[in-house]
């Protein structure tokens, strides 16, 4: 049992979404190329980096949890907040000694998108919008790490995708904030919601969906990514739409916290749409 909590506290699908950015940044490259063991390390980079910010967050909002979510692994009682701390810092040190065996320039992008997310679940996250952005930063971060491993530098392609990324997190993440308005009253966390409403946080987080999709043919215009992209990344399209025109028509908490979830599916689908462009 406590190995499960201290799993969960990891939040598993996370972690490897990270690592199939790293891939998708890989693939958009201009070499296109990494060794076994560069992936092996891309692995732990991207995972442990990951782990180490969501024991953080969990570290910095047990308070918030024990209302918003009290199954979470520390107000749940399965993990101490200080075990939860120590594992956070056992996770970053892994990832970012595998990112230091893989190159000097990979170990500088981890550490920038590391102190990030720390910055964040200490200081940022209070401050709503501005914290939204720094989760997204650290989101896109991968895509980056990708190209840096291939090529030593961030290709401008995978900009491209980056940007979509970052859209479309930076919706959710909007939209997060309408599911925990009760537990950041307790944290003074003025997040869109908790300072405008429900309402105006569910046509900004749309929006930006909206957004991600408006632009998603543009790697395929601009003669970066294959047909098969454009096809694929249809099914992510549809999803975010759904997704926005549910919380438009009723935003509520509720509603916010299922349209949340779905959207880690469509941008997984997003994900895949982008890898299949790459390879063709």
């Amino acid at each position: 049992m406590k190995l499960a909590a201290y799993i969960r506290l990891t939040r598993p699908p996370n972690g490897l979404l990270m690592f199939f950015a790293v891939v998708v940044g890989i693939v958009f490259s201009s070499e296109k190329t990494a060794s076994l063991h560069q992936i092996f390390y891309a692995l732990f980079t991207s995972y442990g980096l990951t782990a180490a910010s969501m024991a953080l967050n969990d570290y910095f909002d047990r308070d918030v949890d024990r209302v918003n979510n009290p199954s979470r692994p520390i107000p749940s009682g399965a993990v101490s907040p200080r075990s939860a701390l120590a594992a956070s810092f056992f996770m970053a040190a892994v990832g970012l000694v595998a990112a230091i065996l893989t190159s000097i320039q990979c170990f500088a992008m981890a550490l920038t998108a590391y102190a990030v997310a720390v910055v964040y679940n200490w200081r940022l996250k209070k401050t709503g919008l501005p914290g939204n952005l720094a989760v997204s930063f650290t989101v896109v971060a991968p895509f980056l790490y990708g190209s840096i491993l291939a090529d030593g530098y961030v290709s401008g392609r995978v900009f491209v995708f980056a940007a979509l990324a970052f859209l479309a997190n930076t919706g959710r993440e909007v939209i997060k904030g309408m599911t925990d308005v009760e537990g950041d009253e307790k944290r003074d966390v003025l997040t869109v919601a908790r300072k405008h409403g429900l309402t105006t946080a569910a046509w900004l987080g749309s929006s930006l969906y909206f957004s991600a999709v408006a632009l998603s043919p543009l790697p395929y215009l601009l003669g970066i990514a294959g047909l098969l992209y454009m096809f694929s990344v249809t099914a992510a399209d549809l999803g975010f739409l759904y997704s926005g025109l549910k919380l438009v028509a009723n935003p509520v908490a509720e509603e916010a916290w299922r349209q949340k979830n779905l959207t880690l599916v469509w941008m997984f689908l997003a994900l895949l749409s982008f890898l299949a462009g790459g390879l063709t």
